[in-house]
């Protein structure tokens, strides 16, 4: 089914389904309309990453590294940039796709922190879209070395385990080994085993 177009000033409504035939109403700037227009068919789906729905469509012209058709977000289109590039809303509607409600993520940016008392200060980390994913805490006597323009610490998972990481030109480094600076045949362990609880009083250093 072909989209709708209303416009509103400057703002174009754009109505769109979901898998179920249900509609919902996205837009975006009247300027970027002849763009979203060209580029074929929107449909509504959902992202459980963002708790939301976005707008997407399968690209009429490009294709991925399977030679498949490729699948691109409105706001990617809007933005000009690759379909695997975050973009925030920042207004958190991510049916809102006008320019001003958009914002490249820069993903090696300096993480922001809490102070959570005189002793401990709570990294924030955040996903790839921007939002804090979670909190790492760390002692205070720590925060210069963590927060730096060298790391950007974020949340990694594996399976059922997770820690906090940093991805480096020279590959993943851990902040708990950064931390504690164990030697190759070492391991750091997190007493209460919490693996967000990179406090100095919470590592110790064991042998492999």
């Amino acid at each position: 089914m072909e989209n709708k177009f209303e416009i509103n000033n400057k703002v174009a409504f754009i109505t769109i389904l979901k898998k179920n035939g249900e509609e919902l109403t996205a837009k975006v700037d009247v300027e970027d309309l002849n763009k979203v227009k060209e580029s074929g068919t929107w449909f509504a789906e959902w992202n459980k990453d963002l708790n939301s729905y976005t707008v997407q469509n399968i690209s009429l012209t490009k294709v991925n590294k399977k030679s498949k058709p490729l699948k691109q977000s409105l706001q990617s289109i809007i933005l000009d940039t690759n379909p695997r590039t975050p973009i925030r809303h920042i207004n958190g509607d991510t049916l809102d796709n006008r320019r001003s409600n958009l914002e490249i993520v820069e993903r090696n940016i300096k993480n922001d922190y809490e102070v959570v008392n005189d002793d401990t200060i709570a990294i924030l980390l955040r996903d790839k879209y921007g939002k804090v994913q979670n909190k790492a805490l760390i002692s205070k006597e720590d925060l210069r070395k963590v927060v730096t323009d060298t790391y950007t610490w974020v949340l990694h998972k594996n399976y059922d385990n997770f820690c906090v990481i940093a991805n480096t030109p020279n590959g993943r480094i851990h902040l708990d080994r950064v931390l504690m600076n164990p030697d190759e045949n070492q391991t750091v362990h997190h007493i209460n085993l919490n693996p967000l609880d990179n406090r100095r009083s919470n590592l110790e250093i064991t042998s492999i």
